[in-house]
């Protein structure tokens, strides 16, 4: 018995088409990833198998006494707690019961009349607590907060004074610690380190449990699924077997499915010109009037879906500023007087590009973010040459998400005609009704690319990017390297994806 089964679901978003006819089962125990491109309806289909929205047609069935757990759920949280006391939250129903037990003891103390049957009580508790692992308790949440890059200082740290990375990864460890029956992550891995990454790689892997996953990191798949789903033209296709089995497969689906659809277009072309010529004769009116009900019984394939259009990104280079764009001098960071880092030296030269390296709450966002002087050092200098003029993409930048990508554009430009809007959307794929859809009812990657839209109207000589990937698909990933690798200037990149920055930077600093 399945899980979870999604029956025929069909869905409209503001008038266009998400689903057609969507159907999809987990079943015990399988290791599930969805992936599509942006805006193909993945978040908004794991928003529908949790019951925070409805299909227009069609049903969401989750098996009697089935457990699942949502990471956007966590959200919700009490934000004043200590990490620590957030995650063995948990375990409260265990707490409670070793509370029972001790009470029990001590009354078995005080009244020895009643000494044998209270303290069977107490032993029949403690046998649960034995049962449910409650006494290595202690080491399990260590092992994950560990693996997740917490140390002793963060875990009695408010989730409200933590990195909003550091934040989500606490509430991804407490997905983890319930263990429910079908864990769903919608990408899990965008503010996770690679270590990291690796860490959630191994621990799913091993899950004996059924999890459903939403990511575009291809490595991280590689390592943990064994079904794909791939949701594309309204439809979803499940695939048994590892990534690249379903990569290679799916290859060989398309290409046989536009063979046999060129082959049907032939057919119907073929009997619609026969009906055309015989229909009006009455000599063969009759035979033309019986291929027009055969046709008429013909299941019509739907054309190929096309190649969403390319996505190119594009940074202007303004002008040549010198030969050491940056120089980075004994520099110390941090807050409060209190250094995150031993002090930071280097060069950048011209044209190089470099990647900054690091875990979570190292400091790397806090060494940008004390460069372009948001926050000021707490010793050291930092010199760009004169004349330096800094393209920044923020992972953290505030946006009014009930902002249009085009009222976002119009609002940073506003000199700029509905021409050269639309131009600049178009070119980072954000086209048609896209560009007029309030930014909150988007996909994370369509919003991204949003941004980067408002980057490619920015003449700049210096780039520098913080977790630029976080949500985008391949294809816009390979647009982003292409248009990095093609700047002139200078290039700060802060990332945690090794498959994207590898063979683009001349070198890596590791914090």
């Amino acid at each position: 018995m399945a899980l979870l089964e999604l029956d025929n679901i069909q869905f409209n978003y503001s008038d266009k088409e998400l689903y057609r006819s969507v159907s999809m089962k987990i079943n015990p125990g399988e290791h599930c990833c969805l992936v599509g491109v942006n805006g193909s309806g993945k978040t908004t289909l794991l928003s529908m198998i949790v019951g925070d929205i409805y299909p227009d047609q069609g049903r969401v069935i989750w098996e009697n006494g089935v457990s699942f757990s949502y990471l956007d759920q966590q959200l919700k949280v009490a934000n004043d707690m200590p990490v620590s006391a957030y995650l063995y939250g948990v375990y409260d129903d265990l707490f409670k019961k070793e509370k029972a037990m001790e009470a029990l003891y001590q009354k078995a103390a005080d009244n020895p009349d009643e000494f044998e049957s209270i303290l069977t009580k107490a032993t029949r508790i403690q046998d649960e607590l034995d049962n449910a692992g409650f006494y290595a308790l202690q080491e399990k949440v260590g092992r994950l907060s560990d693996g997740l890059g917490f140390d002793k200082e963060k875990m009695e740290t408010p989730l409200h004074l933590l990195s909003s990375g550091q934040r989500e990864k606490a509430y991804l460890a407490k997905m983890l610690l319930e263990e429910k029956d079908v864990l769903i992550m919608d990408e899990p891995t965008n503010f996770l380190d690679q270590g990291q990454v690796n860490w959630l790689s191994s621990y799913l892997k091993g899950y004996p449990k059924a999890f459903l996953v939403v990511s575009h990191d291809q490595e991280f798949l590689r390592a943990i699924a064994d079904v794909v789903f791939v949701l594309e033209n309204q439809t979803l296709t499940r695939y048994k077997g590892n990534y690249d089995y379903f990569l290679s497969q799916h290859a060989l689906d398309k290409a046989q499915y536009e063979k046999d659809y060129i082959a049907q277009q032939r057919y119907i072309k073929k009997e619609e010109v026969f009906i055309a010529k015989h229909i009006v004769r009455a000599t063969s009116s009759r035979a033309a009037k019986s291929h027009r009900a055969r046709l008429s019984h013909v299941e019509r394939m739907e054309a190929p879906g096309k190649e969403e259009g390319r996505v190119h990104f594009s940074f202007p280079f303004t002008h040549d500023v010198g030969e050491r764009p940056l120089l980075v001098d004994e520099l110390e960071i941090g807050y409060n007087g209190k250094a995150l880092l031993s002090p930071i030296s280097f060069t950048l030269l011209r044209g190089k590009k470099i990647a900054i390296l690091g875990q979570n709450g190292v400091g790397k966002t806090t060494f940008l973010k004390t460069i372009l002087g948001e926050i000021p050092s707490i010793s050291g200098t930092y010199k760009f040459l004169d004349g330096t003029l800094i393209n920044y993409f923020n992972q953290d930048e505030k946006i009014d998400l009930s902002l249009s990508p085009f009222a976002y554009l119009h609002s940073v430009y506003p000199d700029l005609n509905n021409t050269q809007i639309r131009t600049a959307l178009g070119g980072a794929g954000v086209r048609k009704d896209l560009a007029i859809r309030p930014m909150n009812e988007l996909s994370g990657g369509e919003a991204t690319k949003a941004r980067f839209a408002v980057m490619s109207l920015k003449k700049s000589n210096f780039l520098i990017f913080d977790e630029p990937t976080n949500h985008l698909d391949q294809k816009a990933k390979d647009a982003l390297f292409e248009a990095i690798e093609k700047f002139p200037g200078a290039v700060i990149m802060v990332s945690h994806e090794k498959d994207f920055y590898d063979g683009l930077v001349d070198y890596e600093l590791v914090f």
